[in-house]
Formats: C-alpha cells, sequence, structure tokens
C-alpha cells in the first residue's frame, strides 16, 4: 500500500524537523537551504512499515515560496498541518489551508509542533483556534489532532502508528497515466530521470510515454518508487523514472508526461473559479501540477460564491476536466477551482455559461444534448478522457441517451438526426446533376468530409428503402438506371475526359469528382480501358491516352531532332508542361531501343 502525506505550515512551525524525529529523513539537503534554515524546494522521503509505505513531501513554509508549496500539494493523499504551539495560527499557516481546500487535498492531520513549550490549557487553545479557522472551508476534515515536540518521542510514535492507520484518497487507478515532472536531473550511469507523484493510471518498465510541452515520445527504462526498484508504479506514489530519448536540456518543471493521442494542447481553458477578489481581464499565474504559467482571466459570470473564468495562456496547455488549480497575483494566492472545458469550444456567451453550468455538475447528457444542437456536423468523442474525464465506452452510452441522435460508435462521433436528412439531400442533388452517378457511402463521406461512413451509410439505406436509389454490385446508382450501361458510358465519360486533357491529364480522383462517381467505379473503368490500351498507365496517378502518348514521344524525339538531346529544361519550354509530366514522358522515352541516356539528357543512338 503506497500512500502520500504532505506538510504544510508556516515557516520554522517545525516541518522538516517532524520528517526528521519521523523517519530519520534530512530535508534540508541544499547548502542554501542549510544557511538559511528553511526548505527552499520540495523535499521527498518515505517511511516504510512492512509493505506499507509513506512517501512524505515537505513543502515550504516561507511566503515567497508559495508557488513551490503548491506543486507540492497536488499529490497530497493527506496533509500534516504543522502549527507551532508558542505562535499559532500564522499568515502561511492560512495560505497554506487555502491551497488546501482549492486542490480539494480534504484530509487534515492537525499537527501542533513544540508543544513542550506551552501548557496544557495553551495547546488546547490553539487546537481550538485552528478547528474553528478550517471550519470555514466546507470540504477540508480534520481527521485528529495530535500534540508533538520533537523530544517528546512517544508523541511522534503515536503520530507514526497513527499515520500508518491512513489509506490513499480515491484517485482513478485504471485510468490515463498523468504526471507532473517536479524534478529532472541526470545520473551517471543511469541517464535521464524525472520525479514526481502518479495522479493517476500506472506506468511499467518498457512503456512508452509521451512528453506532451515539447510532443515527444520516451521510454521508460526503470523506475523506482521509495528509492526501490519496481517493476510498474500506480496513483498514489511518489515515482522516479528513468527515461530514453530525451536530453535533459529538454525537460523541465511542471511538463505533463501522459500517454500518447489522448490530450490536445489549447491556449485557453473554461473554468470555474472560487475567488472574491479574481477581476476580469487581470493577468495571473496559473498553477496545476507543478506547472505554473502565465494567464490572463476573462470572467463570464459570477454567482454568490464562485464564477465562471475563461483563462487565455501564452502558450498549449494539456488540461483535463475538473483538474485543480491555484491563482497567484502578486505573489498571493487569490484563489483557484477546478477545469470544466479544457478545450476551445466556440460557443456564444450564454451559452457558452449553460455549458459550463453543466458540466460543474457533471450533467454529461445537458452536456451532450447542448454539443449536438451546436454542432450540426456532428461531435467526436475521441477525446472524452480529456473533455468529460469520461472513457470512451462511458461517453457512448451518455451519448446513447440522447433523443433524435445517431451515434456512430466506430468513429466515436455523435449527429443530430438532421445531419441524415442533410446528407440525403445532397445525394438527391448529385443525381439531379447527374443522373448517372455511381456512388458508395465511402465516396459520399469523401465529398462530406464531416460525415462519418456509417453516418452515410445511414441515409443511403433510407433512400434505398424510399426507392429514389438501388444498389448494385456494392456500389449505389439512381434508380432505373442500368448498371451495365453505366458502366460501358463511365468508361466512355472517363476516355473523353483524358482525351481532351492531352498531356496533361488530371489525377484519377479529380476525373471521378466530376463524374459523381465513386473511387472503386472509376478504377474499374480505368483498368478496362488500360487493358484495351486505349489509356496508358504512367505513374501512380498519371494516366493519358495512347493517342497522346505518342504525340508526347513524338514531339521529344524532334527535339533530339532539332537540338541535339533533350532535357527536362528544354522539354518543358518546348511542350509547356510541368516537370511532374515532363518527367513521367522522359521516363516513358527511355523504353524506346533508339534511345540512349548521356547524363540528364535524352540522345539517339
Amino acid at each position: 500500500m503506497g500512500l502520500i502525506i504532505g506538510t504544510a505550515g508556516h515557516i520554522d512551525h517545525g516541518k522538516t524537523a517532524l520528517i526528521k524525529a519521523l523517519n530519520g529523513f534530512e530535508g534540508d539537503r541544499m547548502e542554501q537551504e542549510k544557511e538559511r534554515g528553511i526548505t527552499i524546494d520540495l523535499s521527498f522521503s518515505n517511511l516504510q512499515r512492512g509493505h506499507e509505505n509513506i512517501a512524505f513531501i515537505d513543502v515550504p513554509g516561507h511566503e515567497n515560496l508559495v508557488k513551490t508549496m503548491i506543486s507540492g500539494a497536488f499529490g497530497f493523499d493527506a496533509c500534516m498541518l504543522v502549527v507551532a504551539a508558542n505562535d499559532g495560527i500564522m499568515p502561511q499557516t492560512k495560505e497554506h489551508i487555502s491551497v488546501l481546500s482549492l486542490l480539494d487535498a480534504k484530509s487534515i492531520i492537525l499537527v501542533i509542533s513544540k508543544s513542550d513549550l506551552v501548557d496544557k490549557s495553551h495547546l488546547k487553545q490553539v487546537e481550538q483556534e485552528l478547528l474553528e479557522y478550517i471550519k470555514n472551508f466546507k470540504n477540508l476534515d480534520v481527521l485528529q489532532s495530535f500534540f508533538v515536540s520533537i523530544k517528546d518521542d512517544e508523541s511522534i510514535v503515536n503520530l507514526r502508528d497513527y499515520l500508518f492507520t491512513l489509506r490513499p484518497k480515491k484517485r482513478d487507478d485504471d485510468g490515463i497515466f498523468r504526471y507532473y515532472i517536479d524534478r529532472a536531473f541526470s545520473v551517471k550511469g543511469i541517464g535521464v530521470v524525472v520525479t514526481g507523484s502518479v495522479l493517476s493510471g500506472s506506468v511499467k518498465i518498457g512503456e512508452k510515454l509521451f512528453n506532451y510541452d515539447i510532443a515527444k515520445e520516451v521510454g521508460v527504462r526503470n523506475i523506482q518508487t521509495h528509492d526501490a526498484d519496481a517493476k510498474s508504479a500506480g496513483t498514489s506514489s511518489r515515482v522516479a523514472l528513468n527515461l530514453t530519448g530525451v536530453e535533459l536540456s529538454e525537460l523541465k518543471k511542471g511538463q505533463l508526461l501522459s500517454k500518447k493521442g489522448f490530450f490536445r494542447g489549447f491556449r485557453e481553458a473554461d473554468t470555474v473559479v472560487f475567488s472574491s477578489i479574481l477581476t476580469h481581464n487581470q493577468s495571473v499565474t496559473f498553477c496545476v501540477g507543478a506547472k505554473q504559467i502565465a494567464a490572463k482571466a476573462i470572467v463570464l459570470s459570477e454567482q454568490n460564491e464562485s464564477k465562471f473564468v475563461t483563462f487565455k495562456f501564452e502558450k498549449d496547455m494539456f488540461l483535463k476536466f475538473n483538474e485543480p488549480f491555484v491563482l497567484i497575483a502578486n505573489g498571493r494566492v487569490i484563489g483557484g477551482g477546478r477545469v470544466l472545458n479544457p478545450i476551445s469550444e466556440p460557443l456564444k456567451k450564454q451559452s457558452k455559461i449553460s455549458f459550463l453550468n453543466a458540466l460543474n455538475h457533471s450533467d454529461f447528457k445537458s452536456v451532450f444534448e447542448i454539443l449536438k444542437d451546436t454542432h450540426k456536423n456532428g461531435f467526436g468523442l475521441i477525446s472524452s478522457v480529456q473533455r468529460f474525464d469520461l472513457a470512451h465506452e462511458k461517453a457512448l452510452e451518455v451519448a446513447k441517451s440522447l433523443s433524435n441522435v445517431f451515434v456512430d460508435d466506430t468513429a466515436l462521433n455523435v449527429y443530430d438526426q438532421s445531419a441524415l436528412a442533410r446528407i440525403k439531400e445532397f445525394v438527391k442533388f448529385m443525381l439531379e446533376k447527374n443522373k448517372f452517378a455511381i456512388f458508395s457511402a465511402s465516396s459520399i463521406s469523401l465529398k462530406l468530409t464531416w460525415a462519418s461512413q456509417n453516418l452515410v451509410q445511414k441515409a443511403i439505406d433510407e433512400l434505398e428503402t424510399s426507392g429514389i436509389i438501388s444498389k448494385k454490385e456494392g456500389v449505389y446508382t439512381k434508380t432505373g438506371i442500368a448498371l451495365s450501361e453505366l458502366k460501358v458510358r463511365l468508361e466512355d465519360e472517363i476516355y473523353k475526359i483524358l482525351d481532351t486533357a492531352n498531356l496533361a491529364p488530371d489525377a484519377p480522383y479529380n476525373i471521378y469528382d466530376e463524374l459523381e462517381i465513386d473511387r472503386a467505379s472509376g478504377d474499374n473503368a480505368l483498368k478496362k480501358l488500360t487493358a484495351q490500351g486505349r489509356v496508358i498507365r504512367l505513374a501512380h496517378n498519371l494516366f493519358i491516352t495512347s493517342k497522346a502518348l505518342n504525340e508526347a514521344l513524338s514531339k521529344l524525339k524532334e527535339l533530339i531532332k532539332t537540338q541535339g538531346a533533350v532535357n527536362v529544361h528544354n522539354a518543358k519550354d518546348a511542350l509547356g508542361l510541368s516537370r511532374k509530366y515532363i518527367i513521367a514522358y522522359l521516363e516513358r522515352l527511355d523504353l524506346d531501343t533508339n534511345i540512349i541516356k548521356d547524363g540528364l539528357d535524352r540522345k539517339f543512338k
């Protein structure tokens, strides 16, 4: 069992000394920390008892280091709020309590330190003041209070025994691996190592991860949890990862490691914010995980205790629905909240407020209704983990509970039923333009890029049922049109287009679009024409009539007669064609036994 316990509290209230008393770890290791007597960066250590392990994150209490405190608090399962008995509640005590509430740390162990310096009545007074203050934060729960002194071994033993009774808070063990880097360094003989707390999912040796901030895939060579090698690591673990495929210079604190393909970056996010002092257009520091970034706040609406705010960032952020964050302005915490919409969603203000209200209450049925009505060409569920913290299966289940909807399980798309009507109108219009059109669900989907093949097939099936179209040999035509006649006509039409184009024919797919036919039918017609020798295939997408090819080769040979040789340069000038066509004709000319190549030139033997 793994558990992450953090410390919080004012400077010099004994957090680091408490950790040392619990597990013997000297937290202030950096020379600067030792000289100044304060924790500057996060300190990590652990405490083991049998198969149980507690990872400690000791955070700085100095007012100028609040950003570092925030980056550590994201991973807490529980927090020891350390308050010196002789000082009581101090400014950073209050600020840290606020951060714990904003990050929904919930479980607080109240540790009143230096208890040997005051009498019992004063200890009780400090405890009561703290409990009364914490009552103002409805999502914080004081599990138990302890009066400790590093000079009193029994008080330390009692606290240590209690910590081993705690359990990790519920996290998404089966979800997508997410991990913010809080340190990156190089170890001689090992290579690049990063540390962080696993927020969801798990990772194992040999897996590939994706660093979204630098868009680079990395490999996991080795894993350490609690200073011991491990084959894998899951949530509520402090984890060191030995990475391959990346240089130390590329890694920075706050970068996100996860699985590739699950998150997209955006320079804005819609949120719910809990702050009475955040103002419209205010510039703030947005803190999420171990990342801090400058942001501008666009206030959309305000309620009693919260407000909906869109944050604009200076670079892409890979946020996730319901992810907590803290806001800092002028070095002080001014509030925080949760991410509601981590992507850029083009909704008008009132629609967006309704949308965010539904997200704020996790009313995904209403969320999907709004998206369905807004995106007439459908909306995708491929990013449902990022957008709604829903697995694809759950997102599809919600989508199918809507009325007047078509859900494509394969493409993970959701469409309003009106999309079917628009596809049917498109097919009818196509048949009005060309009653000899031959098409399939695939060919229509290529034309209507927003429509999935399954959606198109549904519309085609309804047209077939109504008798407007008929299916023959895997393709569709207007009812009453004989497919055998169509095939002959199609060959003639394709030949006619190639003949008109002469030496510079279009690619086949452009011809198919012009004739309103599907690719399979067009390819079959071209195969028939080439088998008959009427059309010659020169390259992958270059077909020409045999008559035009003979004309091109005659002109190239004429250039050899008049100029002594033919090459790309003089052939382009003479034929007025692009390099693509000239190269194809010259390569065909090479097949003539009377022609030899001399460098870039072709000459007669």
